[in-house]
């Protein structure tokens, strides 16, 4: 019996990862070789396999995708990143609550690629991550949601504002309260700075906390129960970035920029 397009594409994963890795370009096999680190041998049957549901075309030595191939792929791809990103985290993934994700973002939350999971042991459950201060202080722009108020913060950015990195930051109305009540010698510094913008998100649906630098994404979704639980997503993957900055152009869009403190 021939199999049908979706066997082809869904039940190999070398399959479909030869698919995805086609729509860079044309190939040769000796980079299909070296990019998938395994023998030419065990590629030889996938490739034998597309090429008979004419998904890739062998041309003078080279392969590449037919046009059906491409169009496949091309809708393949968004699938299988969703797929690369809850597999071996199912159950990190299942516990968050997403629906303060925008609709047309939570459809390429799988963007969130090479990423890992951060949680600090009992003594240093306050203690920012060490790559994510490296991040920060190394960092020619910060921006970021602020939905969960930490102590630290508010010296932390100050300190960084002070060297004149330019910084967004986009506050709930109980996180500004709490920093302009707990450390308001450090957020009024923060505020008469050049480089730093404030904007309030006064809505009652909270919105996932997290930074954007130039090479990390530190996110902070929280529990359908509405606990953070201190375990943060972290990546340096651009389309990680890239992702990150829609979100936070999303939530800036619907936030009003504050020309001074209301605390």
């Amino acid at each position: 019996m021939e199999s049908s397009l979706m066997n082809t594409v869904w039940f190999s994963d070398k399959r479909r990862k030869l698919l995805l890795f086609l729509l860079e370009g044309k190939k040769h096999p000796d980079e299909i070789k070296n990019a998938f680190d395994v023998s030419w041998r065990s590629l030889i049957l996938p490739l034998k396999e597309l090429k008979e549901d004419e998904l890739i075309i062998n041309h003078n030595g080279s392969y590449e995708l037919s046009c059906i191939g491409k169009m496949l792929a091309e809708n393949v791809k968004p699938i299988d990143r969703i797929l690369n990103l809850f597999d071996g985290n199912t159950d990190y993934w299942t516990e968050r609550d997403l629906k303060e994700i925008p609709q047309h973002l939570l459809e390429r939350i799988g963007e969130i690629e090479n990423y890992t999971i951060i949680e600090p042991d009992l003594n240093n459950m306050f203690e920012p991550a060490e790559q994510f201060l490296r991040s920060l202080h190394m960092s020619k722009r910060i921006n970021a949601v602020f939905s969960i108020y930490h102590p630290l913060y508010p010296a932390l950015y100050c300190q960084l504002a002070k060297k004149g990195i330019p910084i967004s930051l986009i506050l709930t109305e109980p996180v500004l309260r709490r920093m302009c009540e707990d450390c308001k010698e450090e957020t009024e510094n923060i505020r008469q700075l050049q480089n730093t913008r404030f904007f309030l998100y006064n809505n009652e649906k909270v919105p996932p906390s997290f930074v954007i630098t130039d090479d990390m994404l530190l996110a902070s979704f929280f529990t359908k129960s509405g606990r953070y639980d201190h375990r943060d997503v972290i990546s340096f993957a651009e389309c990680s970035l890239d992702w990150g900055e829609h979100l936070f152009n999303h939530y800036r869009s619907i936030s009003r920029e504050l020309p001074e403190l209301l605390f």
